[in-house]
């Protein structure tokens, strides 16, 4: 019988509040080694993936200059 096939078997013997809890310590598991979705950890991380700021990313983008800011404002 192969590690995981055991794993299983145990599982199927525990009571429902002990499968919560390595239910819990398989997520925690998965978090720690990077094999679970990746996870929106803070506001910047959330922005940057939302694509809002993926205009950057263009290189058809035009940059501002000097020039344009006198032209506006007559400088």
């Amino acid at each position: 019988m192969t590690d995981k096939h055991q794993i299983i078997k145990e599982i199927e013997n525990l009571p429902q509040d002990l499968v919560e809890e390595v239910n819990d310590f398989i997520a925690f598991i998965r978090e720690k080694r990077g094999s679970s979705e990746k996870k929106v950890t803070s506001w910047s991380d959330f922005s940057l993936s939302s694509g809002a700021f993926d205009f950057w990313n263009d290189p058809e983008e035009e940059e501002y200059t000097l020039r344009d800011l006198r032209k506006k404002y007559e400088l």
